[in-house]
């Protein structure tokens, strides 16, 4: 909530004002509290002696009004496209998506049989290459769609 000069309340602010009677009381107790408020300082550097009564009776004759805080924020407007039927449509029956089924190789020494664990590679897929690297246990994880037919991977610094 904030104090604003009557003169300088704007349409929206005056909606959103406190009565009079029940405006005196917040500030009363806000003041008894010890509470901030936003425009005090400004109704407090036009009075010609700086005590709460003469706050309190700038706002019992209504030369200062309290506005609520929903004055600031409540204005807001939603955008229209936000609520437009087709998006909503989209959202509620999204299309199909394509679908990637993980395919796994363990990858081993041809020697010695030991899984090559933390190794890197490449792999070809459709004649795309990407660069990749096994797991612990010398898995290579590719996830590929269904109608995708030749792979190759080629482990490289050995």
């Amino acid at each position: 909530m904030r104090l604003v000069n009557d003169i300088h309340l704007s349409e929206w602010e005056h909606q959103h004002a406190w009565p009079t009677e029940k405006a005196r009381e917040l500030v009363h107790q806000a003041l008894l509290d010890r509470q901030p408020i936003d425009g005090l300082d400004q109704l407090r550097a036009g009075l010609s002696i700086d005590l709460d009564t003469e706050v309190l009776d700038q706002i019992e004759r209504g030369e200062w009004r309290l506005v609520r805080p929903e004055a600031d924020y409540a204005d807001w407007k939603m955008p229209d496209r936000t609520f437009d039927p087709a998006i909503m449509e989209l959202m509620q029956n999204p299309p199909a998506q394509a679908t990637r089924s993980p395919r796994l190789f363990r990858l081993l020494d041809s020697v010695t049989g030991e899984p090559l664990a933390q190794r890197h590679y490449i792999a070809t897929v459709d004649g795309g290459t990407a660069p990749r690297r096994t797991d612990g246990k010398g898995i290579a994880h590719l996830f590929l769609s269904a109608e995708v037919q030749p792979i190759s991977m080629k482990v490289t610094g050995v």
